[in-house]
């Protein structure tokens, strides 16, 4: 099944679970909602083997912490889209002034990234593993999703081949995503 077929299977749960979650997001219920969520799943491995020693591999970062950088982006959506708004993405570079990051989700417990951002956005960590030698290299830009993008169709067909082509755009050969 692709990607297609399985959005197309999907659509009517989600539309279903749509009508029921919208008025429980608005009384604050959002993990009533999630409870009945129909999660997308498609067929296949979205996995590939890496064809060299991690060492020599150059790496891109993922994090749906929804992150941005004050004053010099426009902070990102904060709050669950049910229609067909494509997910926005953003390029922190690993450089940045740490000060200046700002986290814009509002799923999830912000205190352990307030305490060390390296809790979901690992820049440090994996600049670290590069002066190592334990990974090649790592790319310039980390990209940022907002996580909680219930609808996953525009998530699959817009976002995340912008994201590919990112990513390959700087060479990147491998991918950490991490979660928030």
């Amino acid at each position: 099944m692709s990607d297609e077929s399985s959005i197309a299977s999907w659509q009517k749960p989600f539309s279903e679970w749509v009508e029921f979650a919208k008025p429980l997001f608005g009384e604050g219920k959002g993990q009533v909602a999630f409870a009945k969520y129909p999660w997308f799943t498609t067929e296949g491995d979205p996995f590939g083997r890496l064809g060299k020693p991690v060492s020599e591999a150059r790496f891109g970062l993922l994090t749906t912490g929804g992150y941005s950088i004050e004053g010099e982006q426009e902070p990102m959506r904060g709050y669950p889209t049910f229609g067909d708004e494509v997910p926005e993405f953003r390029r922190i570079p690993v450089d940045v002034d740490r000060s200046k990051l700002k986290i814009n989700h509002p799923g999830y417990d912000h205190k352990y990234a307030k305490e060390d951002f390296n809790a979901n956005l690992p820049l440090d960590r994996l600049s670290e593993l590069v002066s190592e030698g334990s990974i090649g290299s790592l790319s310039p830009d980390t990209l940022v999703l907002m996580g909680l993008q219930p609808n996953a169709a525009p998530l699959i067909r817009e976002t995340i081949p912008e994201i590919i082509a990112a990513f390959k755009a700087d060479a990147v050969e491998a991918v950490l995503l991490v979660p928030s």
